[in-house]
């Protein structure tokens, strides 16, 4: 941001602008550039040096009506307005500011303005703006973009009474700006951010963090010596980024120590540049937090952390502990406070020995979850909603299926019967039976008013990874590792075997009408089945034609594929795989081109379409669960509930509620925004 205060090339200092010499480190300082005040543009609204000056109902370019200003970023003022071409959806005008520039300031300024609509255009990140279009009008450059309700870290650290903010609020904040940094830092080129401070964090209600003002964010060159032009907000910017050296993506990590020195602290860097106060944290649980914040601050580029992402990991780790040795559960009001899931039957007390540390899974509460349910003593690795969505089941490799109330996570049964990890589950249509797959290589079938198996199918050889009840309730599908996929009988048991998979299957889904069958896995190909066709027992889809006339093979995927979903029109089948991938195929017109779908940093594990089919759910090892939507291509929200890899969603049929589950031992149900 562009400031009234004279800067040292020598040490990047702050000094008053009548200074001759830098007040740190006693250098000579340049004699600061004349200004030129731009005149007034005729037509335009007021003077053309000056910026904020639209009245509420202008409208610009005939489409953008101003409804009041919302503040001032780094190069200008930023307006609430109504997209008029859009069913007046809100959005964030941005104008550029012309006052009391130099003439290269004014280019630079223009530079960097056109600069950030680029960058944004081709970013997409749950924790970025969406922009919509950049365009001149009565001589002043403008940036519409996604319009954030909430305020920025910097209100909100001035409306606290010691300036401040609670530590697990601060870490919260701090984990989603190292996750936004190192999506930018991971891009090719690397993106630097270069202006992070608290103005350029907004917090919405529900404690979601958007990065704002691009004006200044760069692509890393790498052999280029310095930077080309020293800009940044005083406090916070590295001393590199006033031309010793070219900024790198430790320039952003010194930044965020900064912000989170002052989130700690309550003292403000602007008014002490690169000088520090250390932390003297006591709070059990947040060993080794004061010791990183202030090797973020370090004046010596080589004793920062070396990555961002290095930084995130100590920042979890810091998180998970707080979060084990906090008493206290966390309310729904205030879910920022560490938080102790409710004793469940079979799950030891915190006091409870040697076994306690493992039975307590992590969770970071999020504004939305309705509550967590912790009875399972490893990873769970399937959560799935009843019909009538009364109920919730979990299955785990710790052997056992169990069965919750879907209106306040109390456990109700537990199903003991496999004699090895359980894999999968699946309810029967009309909710009254479960079916259950393990190592074991067995398939087991349980009435679910009793928790008791009523059938076990001894049908494969290796372990069964996928189940399936197919819509009429008549047919079970299953398939595993001795890559076949099995589809009988619930009442005969008569079977057919299908055994085109060149590897093991890890993935089934019926088509919403019960006529179509999909697989997937390792060998990379998905197939649709028709098991019951009259004519051809074991043909695909008619229209679609294939040298083999039992199958088509799709080959969309780079690597193993993990989950399927049928949207809930049956058109529509999505995909996703260890290649980082989710791809939602369309059956209808047979193409064999895919829509890329929800993107991930790491493997998707799970899909699940929302009951309207108006969006998808995905989630990963990215421990995160995204919903995304297919008529804006964009992701709508992501949930950041869990602490490892996430295994399983499922949709409640009414909509409302997702519930997920995975590695951290933890099953989550959360309300859908």
């Amino acid at each position: 941001m562009l400031s009234a205060s004279q800067f040292c090339d020598s040490c990047g200092a702050a000094n008053r602008t009548q200074a001759s010499f830098c007040r740190v480190c006693g250098q000579a300082l340049r004699a600061p550039a004349s200004t030129v005040v731009i005149p007034a543009i005729p037509g335009g609204p007021g003077n053309g040096s000056l910026t904020g000056l639209l009245s509420q109902n202008t409208t610009l370019k005939q489409r953008y009506v101003i409804l009041h200003p919302a503040g001032r970023g780094g190069f200008g003022a930023v307006y609430k307005a109504a997209d008029t071409q859009f069913g007046n959806r809100l959005v964030a005008v941005k104008e550029m500011s012309q006052n009391s520039l130099s003439a290269q300031e004014m280019v630079e300024a223009q530079q960097a303005f056109r600069h950030e609509a680029m960058l944004l255009a081709g970013l997409t990140h749950p924790n970025l703006p969406r922009i919509y279009e950049q365009f001149t009008d009565t001589g002043r450059s403008y940036l519409v973009m996604d319009f954030i309700e909430g305020e920025t870290l910097e209100d909100r650290l001035e409306k606290q009474s010691d300036n401040k903010l609670p530590i697990n609020q601060a870490l919260n904040i701090a984990l989603q700006v190292c996750d936004v940094l190192n999506y930018l830092h991971t891009r090719q080129p690397p993106i630097i951010f270069r202006d992070l401070k608290p103005a350029n964090i907004m917090l919405t209600p529900n404690g979601h963090i958007y990065l704002i003002d691009f004006g200044i964010a760069r692509l890393f060159k790498p052999g280029q010596a310095k930077d080309t032009t020293a800009l940044g907000s005083s406090g916070y910017a590295a001393p590199e980024q006033y031309g010793k050296s070219q900024s790198t993506a430790r320039a952003d990590i010194y930044a965020l120590g900064a912000t989170l020195h002052q989130m700690l602290s309550g003292d403000d860097p602007s008014e002490t540049p690169f000088q520090f106060a250390p932390l003297t944290i006591k709070q059990p649980g947040l060993e080794g937090l004061d010791a990183l914040v202030m090797n973020m601050v370090s004046i010596n580029i080589n004793k920062r952390p070396q990555s961002i992402a290095n930084v995130q990991r100590e920042l979890q780790r810091i998180t998970n502990q707080l979060y084990n040795v906090a008493a206290g559960p966390a309310s729904l009001s205030n879910p920022l406070q560490p938080y102790q899931p409710p004793p469940m039957p079979g799950l030891p007390s915190r006091t409870s020995g040697k076994t306690s540390q493992q039975a307590r899974p992590n969770i970071i509460p999020q504004l939305n979850m309705l509550y967590a349910c912790c009875g399972h003593t490893r990873r769970v690795t399937c959560v799935a909603w009843s019909p009538d969505g009364r109920r919730l089941a979990t299955a785990s490799f710790d052997r056992t299926v169990r069965i919750w109330d879907a209106a306040n996570g109390k456990h109700l049964l537990t199903c003991k019967g496999h004699q090895h990890r359980v894999t999968t589950l699946a309810w029967s249509p009309d909710g009254k039976f479960l079916v259950s797959a393990s190592y074991d290589k067995s398939v087991l079938v349980w009435d679910t008013a009793r928790g008791n198996p009523i059938f076990t199918y001894h049908g494969h050889q290796q372990q069964v990874n996928a189940v399936a009840w197919s819509p009429d309730r008549v047919h079970i599908a299953s398939a595993g590792e001795d890559k076949t996929v099995q589809v009988w009988n619930v009442n005969t048991h008569v079977m057919e075997t299908y055994r085109s998979h060149q590897d093991a299957v890890k993935t089934l889904a019926w088509s919403p009408d019960g006529r179509r069958l999909a697989s997937a896995g390792k060998d990379r190909k998905i197939m649709i089945w028709e098991p019951f066709h009259e004519q051809q027992k074991r043909s695909l889809l008619s229209m679609l034609f294939s040298p083999q006339p039992e199958l088509i093979t799709l080959k969309l995927h780079e690597r193993s594929v993990n989950a399927l979903a049928w949207s809930p029109n049956g058109r529509y089948l999505a995909s996703a795989s260890n290649d980082h991938s989710t791809l939602i195929w369309d059956t209808q017109t047979g193409t064999r081109n895919a829509t890329r779908g929800p993107g991930s940093s790491a493997y998707v594990n799970a899909l699940a379409w929302s009951p309207d089919g108006g969006y998808l759910a995905a989630g990963g090892n990215d421990k995160s669960v995204q919903i995304w939507s297919p008529i804006t291509k964009k992701t709508t929200f992501t949930y950041r509930g869990h602490t490892n890899y996430v295994l399983s969603i499922s949709w409640s049929p009414d909509g409302t509620r997702i519930a997920s589950a995975g590695v951290d031992r933890t099953m989550q149900v959360w309300q859908v925004k």
